[in-house]
């Protein structure tokens, strides 16, 4: 089946390399590797955008999911889902229905899931969990008769 004009062909992706700086708005309709440095906007709202381990991003950033390995200063929005992974930095404020920390990362900022503000607990329920005392037995009355 042929792909229909303007849609990119599966597998395809925009790179900034690791000797490239960009400054500016980039829109794409392919998925974004960004391994240089980018200032402005990033707006992919059908595909993903990879800051690489050497990446350095000051942006906003508006995709359909967001993988970060290196560094992302800007708010990021994601229709899916946004995964810092271990080594990862991101300073600012993630919105997504679905975010993964890992462990190793570093996250300064709010996350908004579903339109709600999420703590700690929906990151970590079980972090929580061990925080709080476990809740009194519920009581149950006789019935009467």
């Amino acid at each position: 089946m042929a792909n229909q004009p303007g849609t990119p062909s599966p597998g395809r992706r925009a790179v900034v390399g690791p000797a490239s700086a960009l400054r500016g708005q980039l829109s794409a309709r392919e998925d974004v590797w960004i391994e240089g440095q980018l200032e402005g906007e990033v707006q992919a709202p059908a595909h993903q955008v990879t800051v690489s381990a050497g990446g350095r991003v000051r942006a906003e950033v508006k995709a359909k999911s967001v993988v970060v390995e290196g560094e992302l200063v800007g708010n990021v929005v994601a229709s899916q889902m946004v995964t810092v992974r271990a080594g990862g930095r991101v300073q600012g404020d993630i919105r997504a229905p679905r975010v993964a920390l890992e462990e190793g990362c570093q996250f300064q900022g709010d996350v908004d899931m579903d339109g709600g503000q999420a703590s700690a607990a929906t990151l970590a329920p079980e972090l929580e969990a061990a925080a709080e005392p476990p809740p009194a037995p519920a009581m149950v009355g006789e019935g009467s008769g």
